[in-house]
C-alpha cells in the first residue's frame, strides 16, 4: 500500500511542472511577443532526459521527439496555433509519463489558444484529445501488467485526464515550456525576483518557493536575447516536509529518519534558459532542469526544445 502511495505521488510529480512568472516591470528593454502570421509553420527538436538514483544505482533515460506547429487563426482576441507530434523514440522502460503519453498521440492535433503577447490560455479540442488520449492510457494499462510501478503510474493517470485542467497538466508541459517567456517585458541588468508555489509530489500543500528572472543577454543587433530563470525550494522546509513525510508512510520514529538525512543535501530546484530571436518571437533553443533530491529518491529530468527552421 506504501508502494502504491509513492507511486502514485509520482506520476502527479512527474506531470506537474511550476510555470508562474510575475508581470515584469513595464520599464523594459526588450519585449518577448510572438510576432507570427496566420499558416506560419515551425519545425522543432525535442528531447527529454531522465536520471534516476536509487538504492545505489544510476539509470538513465532520454526519448526525443519530432514536433511542428502552425498558426491556424490570429485576431485581436489572440493566436489558435495546431502543436503535433510527428515522430517520437521513446526509450526502453521510460519512466515519464507524459512521454510515453505523447510518443502515442503521433499525428494528433492539439489546438492551443494563445494570448496576443503569446500567453497560454487553454487546450480548445478538449474533447478529441481526450478521446484518443483515454485510449492509449488504456492501452498502456493493458500493456505494463508485468511492470507493476508503471501500471499504477499508468492508471493515476487515467484518473487525472478526466478533466480539461487534468489533460492539460498531463500533455502540455512542453507547450507551456515553449511560450514560457513570452508576454513579458525584460530589462538588461535586472533581477526579478518572484514568489510562487511548487508542486509538492509528496501529496501535501504546494511548497512556498523563490523564483528569479533575469535577462542575461541582450544583441539588439542580431534580435536575440537570453532568459534564465531559478526556482527554488528552502532547502530547510524541505527537510522537514520530508521527514513529516517518512514518518507517516514508514515504521521508523522520527530520530531514525534525521539521522539517515543528516548529511543529505536535499534538493527541489528548477532552471531554465531560453534563447529567443525577439523580432520574429521564435524560441531557437531552451532547456529547463528540475532537480528533485528527498533522500529516498533523487531524479533529474531536463527538456531540451529547438526550433528545427
Amino acid at each position: 500500500m506504501k508502494r502504491k502511495t509513492i507511486l502514485l505521488l509520482t506520476a502527479l510529480f512527474q506531470l506537474t511542472f511550476a510555470f508562474a512568472q510575475s508581470q515584469l516591470s513595464t520599464d523594459t528593454s526588450v519585449k518577448v511577443f510572438p510576432h507570427w502570421k496566420k499558416g506560419e509553420t515551425h519545425s522543432l527538436l525535442i528531447k527529454s532526459s531522465t536520471d534516476d538514483f536509487s538504492n545505489g544505482k544510476t539509470s538513465n533515460y532520454l526519448t526525443t521527439f519530432n514536433a511542428k506547429f502552425s498558426v491556424s487563426e490570429k485576431d485581436t482576441s489572440g493566436y489558435i496555433i495546431e502543436w503535433t507530434y510527428t515522430k517520437a523514440t521513446l526509450a526502453p522502460n521510460e519512466v515519464t509519463l507524459e512521454n510515453n503519453i505523447l510518443a502515442n498521440l503521433l499525428d494528433t492535433k492539439l489546438l492551443i489558444k494563445l494570448s496576443l503577447t503569446g500567453r497560454f490560455k487553454e487546450l480548445i479540442n478538449v474533447d478529441e484529445v481526450k478521446s484518443a488520449t483515454d485510449k492509449v492510457i488504456d492501452k498502456l494499462i493493458s500493456s505494463s501488467e508485468d511492470n507493476p510501478a508503471m501500471n499504477v503510474q499508468f492508471k493515476a493517470a487515467k484518473q487525472i485526464v478526466q478533466t480539461k485542467q487534468g489533460l492539460e497538466i498531463a500533455l502540455l508541459k512542453q507547450i507551456k515550456f515553449y511560450n514560457l517567456s513570452f508576454g513579458f517585458n525584460y530589462k538588461t541588468n535586472f533581477l526579478q525576483t518572484n514568489k510562487l508555489k511548487f508542486p509538492n509530489p509528496l501529496g501535501g500543500q504546494p511548497f512556498d518557493a523563490i523564483e528569479k528572472v533575469q535577462l542575461t543577454k541582450l544583441d539588439n543587433q542580431n534580435n536575440i536575447c537570453v532568459i534564465e530563470t531559478s526556482k527554488n525550494v528552502d532547502g530547510t522546509v524541505l527537510k522537514n516536509v520530508v521527514i513529516g513525510y517518512l514518518k507517516m508512510v514508514s515504521k521508523k520514529d522520527a530520530a531514525a529518519i534525521e539521522s539517515e538525512l543528516r548529511n543529505e543535501k536535499l534538493e527541489f530546484t528548477e532552471n531554465s534558459v531560453q534563447l529567443l530571436d525577439f523580432s520574429k518571437g521564435i524560441i531557437q533553443k531552451s532547456n529547463v532542469t528540475r532537480k528533485m533530491n528527498f533522500g529516498f529518491q533523487n531524479r533529474t529530468t531536463v527538456l531540451e526544445i529547438e526550433t528545427a527552421d
